[in-house]
């Protein structure tokens, strides 16, 4: 058992130093390339609008009684989890409508 705990702590160890890692290249690739990386800020404050109306839309609600005992959890959690929740069905929606848009423009580009 002990050994699980240490494998554990190393695991942690290199997933921050994984996350570390990945957010510094972006940075640096951020800052090299400034003329493509207007797109970029244009994704983020897309997903940010995203999720700031899915935020404003989510009820509160999306959570059993049950569920808020049993984890302790409360309102604010909630209303979180349900802004996560359609933030993720509104990027999938965003990702299907694309790709079938796509696929129907490209015979027509030829």
């Amino acid at each position: 058992m002990v050994w699980i705990d240490v494998l554990m702590y190393v695991v942690y160890v290199l997933a921050i130093i994984a996350l570390v890692a990945a957010i510094g290249f972006s940075i640096v690739q951020f800052g090299g390339n400034i003329k493509n990386s207007k797109y970029t800020l244009f994704g983020l404050l897309g997903l940010v609008v995203i999720f700031v109306v899915s935020y404003a839309l989510s009820s509160g609600t999306d959570i059993s009684p049950e569920l808020f005992e049993k984890t302790g959890s409360d309102y604010g959690s909630s209303k979180l989890i349900g802004a996560g929740m359609y933030t993720i069905y509104a990027v999938m929606a965003l990702a299907v409508i694309s790709i079938v848009v796509t696929e129907i423009i490209r015979p027509f580009k030829k």
